[in-house]
């Protein structure tokens, strides 16, 4: 699986703590990007099974088994 540079960007902010996208943004540069393209990335993420979606408090993400190891992976390099 590849990754553009803006899903790893919302991947290294992204916890194992719930968050909602707007502590996403907050987390990010203001020139990098806005809530959209924040929720596009969780939407291409979560496709990819690196994000889960909190089941009782909709709006909540944070990172999977798969996107922890994954994120380690990228701060690797």
């Amino acid at each position: 699986m590849i990754l553009t540079p803006y899903q790893q960007l919302v991947l290294h902010v992204l916890s194992a703590e719930w968050q909602t996208p707007i502590q996403l943004v907050n987390q990010i540069p203001k020139e990098s990007g806005n809530l959209s393209d924040v929720q596009q990335a969780l939407k291409d993420l979560l496709h990819e099974g690196l994000v889960q979606v909190n089941p009782v408090v909709l709006g909540m993400y944070r990172l999977t088994s798969d996107g922890t190891a994954t994120k380690a992976d990228l701060l690797e390099k």
